[in-house]
């Protein structure tokens, strides 16, 4: 039920943004990338996701051309163009998303201590064997 939630949340958020739930779930994974460090390329978009390199090809044009990307050289392999968000992607999404985080957030706050650590270490667990299906 709770997976239902939050697909039905990432749509609504979607919509709000007008984008699709693909869309999204790359954008996201950008900005994520982004602020971890990591450069990101359209094979991982292709590789996350789950689609082909033609599907990729369309995503990434309709977030550029929507303003939330930019391709911008990359920098160790000049051969390779490396997507970026742009700061109205981080702008549109980060009052969406603060809000959908605060509410989480405050949901949490009735757990003790030791439940916070417990429910944090599985869903980082479901998240790692998640991410890990089907990979390559």
């Amino acid at each position: 039920m709770y997976r239902a939630a939050e697909a039905a949340m990432r749509r609504r958020t979607g919509s709000a943004m007008g984008l699709g739930d693909n869309d999204l779930l790359a954008l996201r994974f950008i900005l994520d990338q982004r602020a971890a460090g990591h450069p990101v390329a359209s094979k991982d978009i292709t590789r996350y996701l789950g689609i082909s390199s033609a599907s990729t090809t369309v995503l990434i044009r309709r977030l550029e051309s929507g303003g939330f990307i930019e391709r911008r050289e990359n920098s160790a392999d000049r051969r390779s163009s490396e997507i970026v968000p742009t700061q109205a992607a981080e702008g549109d999404t980060g009052p969406l998303l603060a809000v959908a985080q605060n509410h989480m957030a405050a949901a949490t706050q009735t757990l003790t201590a030791e439940e916070a650590r417990i429910v944090s270490r599985f869903l980082t667990t479901m998240r790692t064997t998640v991410d890990g299906i089907g990979a390559k």
